[in-house]
C-alpha cells in the first residue's frame, strides 16, 4: 500500500521519536552508571569552571567543610582553614552559628582622595551590616562572659550561656572546674561541657536530704524544679562542694567561688554574708576590753575563737541582714564586683567588709 506525502510525514515523525527516545535512555544509563561505557564518575565535576575536577567530599584545608560548600555555599577558600583569619576555624564558626568570612573588625576606610562625596562614602561604610563585632574571637552573641575564641578553646557553644544545661553559666563553671577524687577514678566538677547528672557524690541519703532541705526552703526552687525533664539533678548545680551553706547554684547567682567557704577573703563566709537572720557566731566580734582575775586588762581579737574548744555561741546580727536582696545584685564600689560575698570591700573604702562588720558592732551587748 502506497502511502500519501502527509502520512509518510507522520510516520517519520513518530520514528523519530521512538528511536529518540530509546538513545537518551541508553546514553544515560551509560553515563550515569560509572564503569559502563568510557564515561567518568558524576562524583568529580568541574565545579569552579577551571578545568579542574573537584571531589565533592574533599576537604583540602580540613576545617570541617567539603571544598565543594566552601566554593559554593559558604564563599569561603577551600585551602585556607580560617578565611576571614580570627583564629577560629571556618568550620567551627559555621558550626556554632558565626559568619566565616567576618573576623570582626572594622577595615579602616578606604577611599580616592578626589571622590567628591565624602559624606556619601562615610555614610555608606557606617551602615554596612559588616563588621559584626559579635562575629569575631573577642565577641560574646551569648551574653555568659566568654568571648568566642575562649569558647572555641573550651569547646563550648558560643550561643547559649548554658552549653550543659545544668543551669549554671559557662564562665562561672570554667572559672571553677575541679577534679574530683572518686573510688576508681575522678571526674570533673563545673565542667561546662557535662553536667555530672545524678553523679556518684549524689547517693540516696545526698537525695533525701537535699530534697527536704529545698522543699522546706522558700528561698530555693524545689528539689523537683532543680531536676532535668528525666528526673535527674546536676552535681554541679545542686551540691554544696565547699560547705559553707550555699548550694552551688546560688553561688553562681552571687558570682561566688564555689570552692571556698569565704569567697572575697574578707573574714566573712560567703553564707554569713548573705543571711537574712541573726548568726550564731563561735568568734568574737567587736574588741572586748575586760579584767581578768589577776585585775589585768584583757583584750581579745576580732574574729579569735570565743573560747578555745569552740563549744559556745553568741548571737550577732548578719552584716547585711538590713539591706533588701536586690542590693546583693549591685555594684556600689563600681569595682566590678557585686556586692556582699563577692567583694572584700563591698562600699570602697579600703577596708573589708569582714573587718568593718567585727568593729561596728562595738560596743553592743554582744560584743565577745
Amino acid at each position: 500500500m502506497s502511502l500519501n506525502p502527509n502520512q509518510m510525514a507522520y510516520v517519520a515523525i513518530v520514528s523519530t521519536l521512538i528511536f529518540g527516545s530509546i538513545f537518551v535512555g541508553v546514553s544515560g544509563v551509560l553515563q550515569t552508571s560509572e564503569g559502563l561505557g568510557n564515561f567518568d564518575s558524576a562524583v568529580e565535576e568541574d565545579i569552579a569552571g577551571d578545568g579542574i575536577a573537584t571531589n565533592k567530599g574533599e576537604d583540602t584545608d580540613d576545617d570541617g567543610l567539603s571544598d565543594v560548600l566552601e566554593e559554593t555555599q559558604y564563599g569561603t577558600d577551600p585551602l585556607n582553614e580560617d578565611t576571614d583569619g580570627d583564629g577560629m576555624s571556618d568550620g567551627w564558626e559555621v558550626e556554632h552559628g558565626l559568619n566565616p568570612l567576618d573576623d570582626g573588625e572594622s577595615d579602616p576606610l578606604e577611599q580616592d582622595p578626589g571622590e567628591a562625596d565624602v559624606e556619601e562614602a562615610e555614610q555608606e561604610n557606617e551602615t554596612d551590616s559588616w563588621p559584626d563585632p559579635n562575629q569575631g574571637p573577642n565577641g560574646d552573641p551569648d551574653n555568659d562572659g566568654l568571648t568566642n575564641q575562649q569558647e572555641q578553646e573550651l569547646e563550648t557553644d558560643p550561643q547559649r550561656s548554658d552549653t550543659d544545661n545544668d543551669g549554671l553559666n559557662d564562665k562561672w563553671e570554667s572559672t571553677y572546674m575541679i577534679e574530683i577524687e572518686i573510688p576508681g577514678g575522678t571526674f570533673t566538677l563545673f565542667d561546662p561541657l557535662n553536667g555530672n547528672w545524678d553523679c556518684v557524690l549524689l547517693t540516696s541519703d545526698v537525695k533525701n536530704n537535699l530534697r527536704e532541705l529545698y522543699n522546706l526552703d522558700e528561698e530555693t526552687p524545689s528539689w523537683e524544679e532543680l531536676g532535668n525533664g528525666f528526673g535527674q539533678h546536676s552535681c554541679d548545680n545542686v551540691l554544696d562542694f565547699d560547705d559553707d551553706g550555699l548550694a552551688n547554684f546560688q553561688e553562681e547567682i552571687f558570682a561566688t567561688d564555689p570552692t571556698s567557704q569565704d569567697s572575697d577573703g574578707d573574714l566573712l563566709s560567703d553564707a554569713e554574708e548573705i543571711a537574712r537572720e541573726q548568726l550564731q557566731l563561735y568568734r568574737a566580734v567587736g574588741i572586748t576590753q575586760g579584767i581578768d582575775r589577776n585585775n589585768q586588762p584583757v583584750f581579745r581579737n576580732c574574729n579569735d575563737p570565743i573560747r578555745d574548744d569552740n563549744t559556745q555561741t553568741f548571737p550577732f546580727d548578719a552584716p547585711f541582714m538590713n539591706q533588701n536582696t536586690s542590693w546583693f545584685y549591685l555594684d556600689d564600689d563600681g569595682d566590678g564586683l557585686l556586692n556582699g560575698p563577692s567583694d572584700w570591700d563591698s562600699d570602697g573604702d579600703g577596708m573589708p567588709d569582714g573587718y568593718e562588720y567585727c568593729y561596728s558592732i562595738f560596743p553592743s551587748s554582744n560584743v565577745i
